[in-house]
């Protein structure tokens, strides 16, 4: 296949401002236009070979997890479980406290003292037998209210009265100023010691022990009765509340 040639004959040249850049792209138009149409001898493009050269997509997430992960989670779910078991008493459905069993069935953490049931708290005591926090007055046994302190050196709620520092024992007002309970024989106002009357009204007690007819002197023994009770720890003349220790030794065991 012959090539077709074209020819024209020069363009004229005008003296204008823009003659020059005008030419020149006519120039460069007709050079297009003029070029012979020889055949290519490039090879078809093969568009399987661009396939080849992008990325592999990656294979879908497995959606199973991985040995560590699934012994990981099954670890979880166990003790998540066993954070959450229920009471082994049949019928019941309350968490397991201890041993397996709930508050109500006995899962609690008894006191160390022999035939009491109640929940220990601190030094595997309860409350009652010097389990609660001591007051932190170092001579004194009681029970600490609040900031530290028994009811007797400044813990726990006020009388309300302005000027009074005493303990609350009921609607906000010490028993000089009406707090507490009255005693129950008509026209007494004083308040409650024993048996819902005053010490004036309600009459002698008596020693707790069988067949004895002494006097009470404290803690419902007699003066002989409460020699042979007294706390186990030397020169301490308190009645013993609980292995062999009175309140004050028992809960000074456990302070901190």
């Amino acid at each position: 296949m012959s090539a077709t040639y074209m020819s024209y004959d020069p363009l004229p040249l005008f003296e204008t401002c823009m003659s020059s850049t005008v030419i020149q792209d006519l120039q460069d138009w007709m050079y297009m236009i003029n070029r012979p149409n020889a055949p290519s001898n490039d090879l078809p493009l093969n568009i399987d070979l661009f396939d080849s050269l992008l990325p592999r997509p990656s294979p879908p997430a497995s959606p199973c997890c991985t040995d560590i992960d699934s012994t990981t989670s099954e670890s979880d779910v166990e003790s998540t479980l066993s954070r959450r078991s229920t009471c082994h008493q049949e019928g019941c459905f309350r968490q397991a406290r201890f041993h397996g069993a709930c508050k109500q069935h006995g899962g609690v953490n008894p006191c160390h003292v022999s035939g009491c049931k109640r929940q220990a708290r601190r030094g595997n005591l309860c409350v009652s037998h010097g389990g609660a926090k001591c007051c932190k007055v170092q001579s004194c046994g009681n029970a600490a209210q609040s900031q530290g302190l028994c009811k007797a050196h400044g813990g726990g709620a006020r009388c309300t009265v302005d000027g009074c520092d005493k303990s609350s024992q009921g609607g906000g007002l010490c028993r000089a100023h009406g707090g507490g309970k009255r005693c129950s024989h008509e026209g007494c106002l004083k308040g409650v010691q024993r048996g819902n009357k005053c010490a004036t009204h309600g009459g002698i007690r008596f020693c707790s022990v069988a067949d004895c007819g002494r006097p009470d002197r404290g803690g419902g023994l007699c003066e002989s009765h409460r020699r042979e009770n007294e706390c186990s720890v030397h020169m301490c003349k308190r009645l013993s509340h609980a292995m062999g220790k009175c309140k004050l030794h028992l809960r000074q065991q456990t302070r901190v």
